[in-house]
């Protein structure tokens, strides 16, 4: 890496980086439901290359990155080092922990101004709107930044850049938001000075927007995704590394078929079934989830005696049921002659999780052979383990009292209702099934 001596800048480094919420395709198969970002970027980058005369890539955005250690180390470059963070404000930008720490990480970056007469915080971040998303539902970390750029125009306002490209009649108004956009972008890369970024990555970055903003749904919807698999300074017994990234966080384990870590395919569903993912590396010295819980874990890790002892007692804690979901990639050479082996793994490691979570989804246990495969599993836990959270969670009355219970945030309704508990039903219910 070469930095300049004047500014401490790395000419090599993007100008911009593009910050966005991918939307999970419904099925494999789909178009890329990110397509007109990818126009945008693109569009971006042609007036950065005319606009400037930075020597490196005009900008990055992470879609064209692969999974695990390369796409994890090019990323975190590509944030420390750019100039200008150009986030796309959008109903699910605020929702992803993905954008959140992307945030978080780029404004850990102390920034000041290059002319030393220049007042006023001095900021690299340029927030475009994509999809109008209200004032209310923004968390307090953005608040302050400008995003609206009156310069822009009025129909930007309204419909966001995503409603002036899908309109053929407002393309002379998305050409010019952009444009005026780009030059925007430039303004503050030339006017702005940012230290480099540390090196630790995303996965040490803070989610910006972990709080949730104003106006958003009830903590009820929110959602705890742990990871329990290998990583590359930990590698399973017979394991190709093939797999595996630098944290737990980027284990893919339906590579090459899918080129997204499992973690970030997981919370792209749970955003769409209207939940806030909290994702996170399993921890079984954790406390309870104060949101239901879903497991995604890896067989391999159950070969490590010390992964196993973790499991078990985490299986034995008095804990809310958990939904658990064991990918297992049909395709995959290296469990040509495990598979059984470590299927029996599980239930002798997780009696008590392994039980309850067919009652959710048998295939979720069995193994959920590739992608489209986990992209129909998982909704089914996923709503299983809230049903099962808000169950223990409701309250109870006095002997003979009825209480009924509602299920925020319900796909069927804000407040469904979803039945009713009356002290001692329970052993009512099993009498009758006896």
């Amino acid at each position: 890496m070469e930095l300049t001596e004047a500014t401490g800048e790395d000419p090599t480094a993007p100008y911009f980086f593009l910050s966005y919420a991918r939307i999970p395709r419904t099925r494999p198969d789909d178009p890329d439901p990110d397509l007109w970002v990818h126009r945008l970027f693109h569009d971006l980058c042609e007036h950065i290359h005319n606009l400037t005369a930075h020597p490196g890539a005009p900008g990055f955005m992470d879609r064209a990155m692969q999974a695990g250690q390369i796409w994890s180390d090019e990323l975190t470059e590509s944030l420390g080092g750019c100039r200008v963070f150009v986030p796309l404000y959008s109903p699910r930008y605020f929702i992803s922990p993905w954008c959140g720490k992307e945030w978080g990480a780029f404004t850990e970056r102390r920034a000041r101004h290059r002319e030393q007469d220049e007042r006023g915080t001095p900021s690299a971040i340029v927030p475009a709107l994509w999809s109008p998303v209200p004032d209310r539902r923004l968390p307090d970390c953005v608040r302050e930044v400008q995003y609206t750029h009156p310069e822009l125009g009025d129909r930007y306002r309204t419909f966001g850049l995503y409603g002036l490209a899908k309109l053929r009649s407002f393309r002379s108004d998305y050409q010019k938001a952009v444009l005026r956009l780009a030059m925007r972008i430039v303004e503050v890369g030339e006017s702005v000075v940012l230290e480099r970024g540390a090196r630790g990555g995303l996965s040490t970055a803070h989610d910006a927007f972990g709080a949730p903003p104003a106006g958003a749904p009830p903590s009820g919807r929110r959602l705890r995704i742990s990871i329990a698999a290998g990583c590359l300074d930990e590698l399973p017994e017979g394991r190709s590394p093939h797999y595996y990234g630098p944290t737990p966080l980027d284990w893919n384990p339906y590579r090459p078929a899918s080129d997204r870590p499992l973690a970030e395919v997981a919370a792209g569903i749970a955003a769409r079934l209207d939940f806030r993912p909290d994702v996170a590396e399993f921890d079984h010295t954790s406390a309870p989830a104060d949101a239901p819980e879903v497991l995604l874990l890896d067989r391999w890790v159950l070969r490590d005696p010390q992964q196993r002892a973790r499991l078990r007692e985490f299986d034995g804690n008095d804990r809310p049921p958990t939904g658990l979901v064991v990918p297992w990639n049909d395709d995959d050479p290296d469990g040509d002659d495990t598979e059984h082996e470590l299927a029996a793994q599980v239930d002798a490691t997780l009696p008590r999780r392994a039980r309850q979570a067919r009652e959710a989804s048998r295939p979720a246990v069995r193994g959920v052979p590739d992608e489209r495969s986990f992209q129909e599993v998982l909704p089914r836990v996923v709503h299983w383990a809230e049903g099962q959270f808000l169950r223990r969670a409701r309250p109870r009355t006095s002997s003979g009292q009825v209480t009924p219970r509602f299920r925020l945030g319900a796909p069927d309704g804000p407040n469904s209702y979803v039945g009713e508990h009356r002290p001692g039903a329970e052993k009512e219910d099993q009498n009758e099934r006896a």
